[in-house]
């Protein structure tokens, strides 16, 4: 029995390591690019509840900032680049996002 309790520690991080591998794989994925200033597309949809990974392309020759206030981020993109932001699961609803460079150019996350 002195054994088991040696061990108990090990058996309890490789069920929270599973347990994270697990959420983890049920990421959602959403693309964007900022292409002539714009985002393309300008809405993104992503299912609610679950964690979301936004890639965010930059095809133009000027670096962009992806901001949003309602999904606290604000990442620059570099001219050419790509960035991955990690979202936390989001309840069902709207989350507006622009470019803090050229904030004319915006879109929307919607989270059903």
């Amino acid at each position: 029995m002195h054994q088991l309790k040696k061990f108990a520690p090990a058996f309890v991080l490789a069920f929270l390591l599973g347990a994270g591998a697990s959420a983890f794989a049920q990421e959602a994925s959403v693309s964007v690019t900022v292409k002539g200033k714009h985002f393309v597309p300008s809405t993104l949809h992503a299912p609610a509840n679950k964690p979301i990974k936004i890639t965010v392309h930059n095809a133009d020759k000027v670096a962009a900032e992806f901001e949003s206030r309602t999904l606290r981020v604000e990442k620059i993109v570099p001219a050419g680049g790509t960035v991955v932001i990690n979202v936390k699961p989001l309840v069902a609803g709207n989350y507006s996002f622009f470019d803090d460079f050229n904030p004319s150019n915006q879109g929307v996350l919607i989270a059903k």
